[in-house]
């Protein structure tokens, strides 16, 4: 019955300000989306909708996963995302580089292919103004902060995302999320494929968004 209320639920959506802009910069494409959009609810319960990471993959893909179990069923579909997993253990070096780090995300990929990366996720406080970011770790920075680690395969040299959280009324939350992207890989800078990849963004983002969405309505229903 939960899952039927969800499925009504999600296909009711609000309306979201998308946009997208591309930027060449070298033999490199920057590509960054924004999306806008409001909540009814508790700040704490909009940062509930976004940490929860590792809730969110493609369950149709579960054969392809490595750590999760395959029983798991991810409540929040995420299209090319096979698993993600929380790490909380992690070299006092990553602090040095980013002050605000809370954990570590390991993200098993598939598009057409095997690719992974690791996430370091960050948090600022500041009154009625929460940011919450994820960013790819460098091959470099991966090999310093976890003695153990999975190869790092990536078309993207930096991958980094955004939301910003503001309670404008008591019971109203303001997100923006602001996803960037940068590669230099001879295939995705070609010209041709640039509407397709701008599109897949701006899903991608809005899906993002959408699990926000999707997550407090299901508070509400529990």
């Amino acid at each position: 019955m939960l899952v039927l209320k969800l499925l009504i639920l999600s296909l009711t959506a609000l309306a979201y300000d998308s946009s997208i802009a591309v930027k060449k910069s070298g033999d490199s494409k920057i590509f960054k989306t924004t999306v806008k959009t409001s909540f009814k609810g508790k700040l704490s319960d909009v940062v509930k909708g976004i940490e929860n990471f590792d809730d969110k993959c493609n369950n149709e893909r579960r054969s392809k996963r490595k750590f999760s179990k395959w029983e798991k069923n991810c409540s929040y579909h995420n299209e090319n995302l096979v698993e993600a997993v929380k790490i909380k253990k992690f070299s006092s070096e990553l602090l040095k580089h980013y002050p605000n780090a809370k954990y570590l995300m390991w993200r098993n990929i598939y598009n057409r292919g095997r690719f992974s990366h690791y996430d370091v996720i960050t948090k600022k406080v500041d009154k009625n103004i929460i940011i919450i970011t994820h960013q790819k770790l460098s091959d470099d920075l991966v090999k310093k902060v976890l003695p153990k680690h999975e190869k790092v395969v990536s078309a993207f040299d930096d991958i980094k995302g955004t939301y910003t959280l503001t309670q404008t009324k008591p019971n109203v939350v303001q997100v923006t999320y602001v996803y960037e992207s940068t590669t230099d890989h001879w295939f995705l800078t070609k010209d041709f494929l640039e509407n397709n990849i701008k599109k897949n963004m701006v899903h991608g983002s809005e899906q993002a968004v959408k699990s926000i969405e999707l997550s407090l309505k299901r508070s509400r229903i529990l």
